[in-house]
């Protein structure tokens, strides 16, 4: 049996043929609903023509569904030439044929032309099977959307957060807390990454013993909920207890201009 569903990602065909190539973007637009744990960490990082990945599979994050295989092939038209095809001709102990086609195109309008074509056969638990896949792959298009929003401002967080965790290898705990504000900076229109950015540093004022920070960060982690429902988040706040929670502050320069380059990379 056949699920076919297509979408319009608002980013360049480009950004996003790049992008389905990383096990990092499958994590994303498959969570909550399946995650997947590599059986060898260290190969799936990027989908490689010829490539074969085991996985664990992990029905909303918890619940044990087997493993499967991932086996992946590109197929790319010429230079500049669109559409561009992933195939994922996956199975496992349960599903005998998980036959997955994503295809980018540029859309006539602008942005990229998105779809997910699979071919499931699981034997008598087929219809069952289909049934989860058409759900599936619609939650991971709308997980694609609201990801497009967000990429080029989910750039910049992963970046201060290496140089976050660099400064923390280097014991140079005032420019951790430098790089930790600039990501809550980035990411407080973001409900996720703005809870992750205090929960980040919540863990290194928990590793400094700093007792005060740990409880203004807790008071945070519950005001951010609440500051997205209702749309008062001040630009440019630190996040830091050390400032008032609710106070505007200036974006540094340098930051503003790195969003502006990665938007238009994106």
């Amino acid at each position: 049996m056949k699920v076919s569903r297509s979408t319009h990602i608002a980013l360049k065909p480009e950004t996003v043929w790049a992008e389905v190539q990383t096990a990092r973007l499958l994590q994303h637009i498959a969570w909550p609903l399946v995650h997947f744990i590599p059986v060898d960490d260290a190969v799936f990082e990027s989908f490689q023509p010829g490539g074969r990945y085991q996985v664990k599979l992990r029905l909303f994050g918890m619940i044990p569904f087997g493993t499967q295989w991932i086996v992946s092939s590109l197929h790319e038209a010429k230079g500049t030439q669109w559409p561009k095809r992933l195939r994922d001709d996956g199975y496992s102990a349960l599903i005998s044929k998980w036959d997955h086609w994503i295809t980018v195109a540029p859309n006539k309008d602008g942005g990229t032309r998105y779809s997910d074509e699979v071919e499931v056969s699981a034997g008598v638990l087929t219809p069952f099977i289909w049934a989860f896949a058409q759900i599936f792959y619609w939650h991971r298009q709308r997980r694609w959307r609201g990801l497009a929003k967000s990429l080029a401002s989910r750039r910049v967080i992963a970046a201060e957060m290496a140089a976050y965790r660099s400064a923390v290898e280097a014991g140079d705990d005032d420019r951790a807390w430098h790089h930790l504000e600039r990501v809550h900076i980035v990411s407080q229109p973001y409900l996720g990454p703005h809870i992750s950015s205090h929960g980040a540093m919540l863990g290194f004022a928990i590793r400094r013993r700093d007792w005060s920070e740990v409880l203004g960060q807790m008071v945070r982690i519950i005001l951010a909920p609440l500051g997205s429902l209702t749309g008062r988040l001040p630009v440019g706040n630190t996040g830091r207890s050390n400032v008032s929670a609710f106070a505007p502050m200036p974006i540094p320069a340098d930051l503003a201009q790195e969003l502006r380059e990665q938007d238009k990379i994106a």
